[in-house]
């Protein structure tokens, strides 16, 4: 996550600038270049965390050379929750970070040579 909108805001280091200049609040910017993301990070977790659970117990029994002691691979519905807050709380903190690369951009972006 945070290499992927690092990216994107390395990108968009010269329309960042832009909109500083005409007067848009860091909020505004957050809104405009960070939050998008956050929709799809969330029907992301919530289609594959599970769709890789059954993925993983389809699979897990070829990965193991004696599977005649059955173990439990069920999970409870509070665990789906879990890892779902997980993968919510670390998008935070990334966002969180990033909003601080945002900061530290300047309008003399926009003054740099860009080709």
């Amino acid at each position: 996550m945070y290499l992927m909108m690092n990216v994107m805001i390395y990108r968009a280091s010269f329309g960042i600038s832009l909109v500083k200049i005409f007067g848009f609040r860091t909020k505004e910017i957050r809104k405009l270049y960070l939050n998008g993301n956050a929709l799809t990070i969330a029907i992301g977790a919530a289609i594959a965390i599970p769709l890789l659970k059954l993925i993983m117990d389809a699979i897990y029994p070829s990965f193991i050379a004696q599977n005649a002691f059955g173990l439990n691979l069920h999970f409870p519905w509070y665990m789906y929750a879990m890892i779902f807050a997980g993968i919510m709380i670390i998008y935070f903190v990334v966002s969180t970070i990033l909003v601080r690369k945002i900061k530290k951009i300047t309008p003399v972006e926009v003054l740099k040579n860009r080709e």
